[in-house]
């Protein structure tokens, strides 16, 4: 009996701390604020890039020590680098929605010839 609720609360434990890893899996879109005209939206997106660059830099060197093997590790770079090409869409939406129509300065100027 007693193995048997050891058991169970051995289930339990590892099924807490292994579930933000499968429930947090292609999610990335549902991270970002829901108003995009809000004025911490691309600082959180921003400060968000950084973090997958990280996470992306941190695989390498677990590659490179041996913790992950080639195939996880091709796996979980796929993964960051899709976060990361998500987050720099939605980084170009706010900033091409934040450029006036008329662009930065009107026409661009004439280059001179000396």
């Amino acid at each position: 009996m007693g193995v048997l609720i050891s058991l169970g609360i051995a289930v339990a434990v590892v099924a807490f701390v292994a579930a933000p890893f499968f429930l947090l899996t292609g999610r990335s879109s549902e991270v970002a604020p829901k108003d995009p005209d809000a004025p911490d939206a691309l600082t959180e997106l921003l400060a968000e890039k950084e973090t997958i660059y990280a996470a992306i830099q941190e695989l390498d060197f677990d590659l490179k020590s041996g913790k992950l093997s080639a195939e996880d590790h091709q796996t979980l770079r796929q993964r960051q680098e899709a976060q990361a090409a998500g987050v720099l869409r939605r980084i170009d939406e706010l900033q091409q929605a934040a450029i006036p129509a008329g662009g930065l300065g009107g026409s661009r100027p004439e280059k001179r010839k000396a």
